[in-house]
């Protein structure tokens, strides 16, 4: 089915109110950033211990987090209308990640217009014959096999990275204009990073910015592979086929802005998540078997468990001992399963 089909079958049980933005949300952008400075400054400047360096540095990286998973609602459009607007809050709440709003827009939009095709969505490792449009996800996927022990490295770096590694083989597809503003945002948010570091000693930048953003990758990653990454490949334009919501506890998901409510977001992109919860009971209701959700916990340990090639587009392959492994809806469920005995 595809999402206009999806939406038509919820529309009885939607209300405008739902689609509305909610600028409220925005609110967290202030809190966060005076969390993070009186953190930077209670590091750089006052006599604190080990101990207390190392509770500020988890709070940088959560409130570092937070404020990307805000400009992924703010850069939707889902918090505010205007774009101008849009890019200037989005592009503040994204700056710790080492991203632009620009560049971020063009890439998520591409990401929703093309989920899980194998050669057009820049965040699916694609056929283990074929070329992703990310070349580095083509290198590395040979090396993600199941259990592999890059994993942690991926989760803690998979965001920035992933960014940087992308903007730069996707200049040739942009227009002059979105070239050069792509490429100043780059510039001048590591510029802006490393004067800090420079300004207020490199120590100090390693536990200001440097390990707050590995966290913040790895908690953000602790999602985002989830989102996708046991799915089946798909070009139908079926968001229930091709993504994956995610539990976990309630406060975690209320702090965290329902971001792991992924299904519901790629069939509402513009739907503040905020209503997430409420779709997702009626996505359960009235579509029981096409619906994907897991724990995050179980679907994290399924991530590790599996490898990141596809052999075809239903099936994974470990590309050492060729063994294969199915997608969610198509086997995958019964092999991860704790009272499964196969032996990988």
């Amino acid at each position: 089915m595809l999402a206009r089909e999806y939406a038509d079958a919820l529309s009885d049980r939607l209300t405008p109110e739902m689609f509305r933005p909610e600028p409220s949300r925005a609110c967290w952008l202030p809190v966060h950033g005076l969390i993070v400075a009186a953190c930077v400054i209670a590091i750089v400047d006052a006599h604190v211990g080990l101990l207390a360096r190392t509770g500020f540095v988890i709070v940088i990286g959560f409130s570092f987090t937070s404020l990307g998973i805000l400009a992924h609602e703010i850069l939707h459009g889902s918090v505010v209308e205007r774009l101008w607007l849009r890019r200037c809050l989005g592009g503040l709440c994204l700056a710790p990640l080492g991203i632009g709003p620009v560049f971020w827009t063009i890439w998520h939009n591409i990401h929703h217009a093309n989920t899980q095709h194998p050669t057009k969505d820049p965040d699916t490792w694609g056929l283990l014959d074929g070329a992703p449009l990310d070349p580095t996800m083509g290198f590395l996927r040979r090396f993600t096999n199941a259990r592999t022990l890059l994993f942690p490295f991926l989760l803690a770096t998979g965001i920035t990275a992933h960014a940087a590694a992308l903007l730069f083989c996707t200049q040739k597809r942009m227009t002059p204009q979105q070239r050069v503003a792509t490429l100043a945002e780059f510039l001048v948010l590591w510029a802006f990073w490393l004067a800090l570091g420079f300004w207020l000693g490199w120590t100090n930048f390693l536990l200001f910015y440097v390990i707050p953003l590995l966290l913040a990758n790895a908690i953000v990653n602790s999602f985002v592979v989830t989102n996708h990454f046991l799915n089946p490949l798909d070009d139908d334009g079926d968001p229930l086929a091709s993504s994956l919501t995610v539990t976990t506890y309630p406060w975690l998901e209320r702090l965290l802005l329902n971001f792991n409510y992924h299904t519901e977001h790629h069939l509402f992109p513009r739907m503040s998540s905020k209503y997430a919860p409420q779709v997702a009971r009626l996505l359960k209701e009235k579509f029981p078997d096409r619906y994907h959700h897991l724990p995050q916990g179980r679907a994290l340990l399924a991530v590790w468990k599996t490898p990141r090639a596809y052999r075809d587009r239903l099936r994974l392959v470990d590309t050492h001992s060729q063994e294969l492994y199915g997608t969610l809806g198509h086997g995958l469920e019964e092999q991860i399963s704790p009272r499964s005995q196969t032996s990988h």
